[in-house]
């Protein structure tokens, strides 16, 4: 079984990157489009409770305070995962030689 939460922080990342450009212009003085801001960050926001939704189904009890420690969560899944499969795939091969 493969995680999720890979793919949903990239598409945190790419939202907030879109958030991030209208940030900029803001900063410069530039004009923007406010209903176009206003709907990248309702698309941040969503990102943000799915990602929120993946990580509460996969991982329980997990807890995070930065980025630092979500990524190394979600790592840790990956390489959890992987470790499943591979203990699943010794066990099947143990049956088979047994038979």
């Amino acid at each position: 079984m493969s995680s999720s939460c890979p793919s949903a922080l990239a598409s945190l990342d790419e939202t907030l990157a879109a958030t991030y450009q209208s940030l900029r212009k803001l900063e410069a003085g530039e004009s923007v489009d406010l209903t176009e801001v206003i709907r990248q960050f309702q698309d941040a926001e969503s990102a943000a409770r799915k990602l929120r939704s993946l990580m509460s189904s996969e991982h329980p009890h997990a807890s995070w305070e930065s980025r630092d420690e979500l990524e190394a969560l979600i790592a840790g899944g990956a390489h959890n995962a992987k470790e499943k499969e591979r203990s699943r795939g010794l066990r099947f091969l143990r049956w088979a030689r047994a038979r």
